[in-house]
């Protein structure tokens, strides 16, 4: 970014890997929004040390303000895949674990819900496929909302109901990347003014034959 004073600013993102001595430092008791991230690391896996990872995430969770908690808890669902959902799902399902701990009854009941709601949509592909779309874009949704308030940067109706209006995933991921590091919704969001309109093209000249001499 450049000002019309010639200051310029620039911004070099760094991508970091997340593996699995990462996910377990960011498996922190005084931050649990970044269960999260732990969470997400393991969409790709499905061993026990990766279950262990999104059960203990999930747990974490609980220590979120109430306003924060079901969002994240909904947003770490979201980015798992459909072999670790299974796999969560029998594995709550375990006799050996009751008394269940409340984190893995409220993992067992969030399980169960999303079960019936795959269930009941069942024999319609294409509204299946649409109801799945929808879902991973709320997740996100609810996941960018989450880690922005959690960062301390209020989204205003606007900048949340433009985060609600998206669907993209990829634009969604961006976002959430973004505001991992950003200072401002505005700066998450990846808002850019325009720096120069368009100029409007001139109307091209018609060329007249010349004029026939007598």
């Amino acid at each position: 970014m450049r000002t019309r004073l010639g200051t310029e600013l620039q911004l070099r993102p760094v991508v970091l890997h997340l593996g699995a001595d990462a996910s377990k430092a960011l498996l922190d008791e005084r931050h649990p929004e970044l269960a999260l991230f732990a969470a997400w690391a393991m969409q790709h896996r499905h061993g026990p040390g990766a279950r262990a990872v999104v059960e203990r995430a999930f747990e974490l969770t609980e220590r979120l303000p109430r306003a924060l908690r079901r969002a994240q808890q909904r947003a770490i669902l979201s980015v798992l895949s459909e072999r670790m959902l299974e796999l969560l799902r029998e594995a709550s399902m375990n006799p050996d674990k009751i008394p269940e701990p409340p984190a893995a009854r409220k993992l067992r009941l969030f399980l169960e819900a999303q079960g019936r709601k795959k269930g009941r949509a069942e024999g319609e592909a294409k509204g299946r496929a649409e109801g799945e779309a929808k879902g991973r874009a709320e997740g996100r949704q609810d996941a960018l909302l989450t880690l922005l308030r959690a960062r301390g940067l209020s989204p205003s109706q606007d900048d949340e109901a433009r985060i609600r209006a998206c669907a993209d995933a990829a634009k969604l991921d961006r976002w959430i990347a973004q505001a991992a590091t950003a200072t401002t919704v505005r700066e998450a969001l990846g808002t850019r003014t325009q720096s120069a309109r368009a100029r409007p093209r001139a109307p091209a000249r018609s060329r007249q034959p010349p004029a026939s001499r007598s």
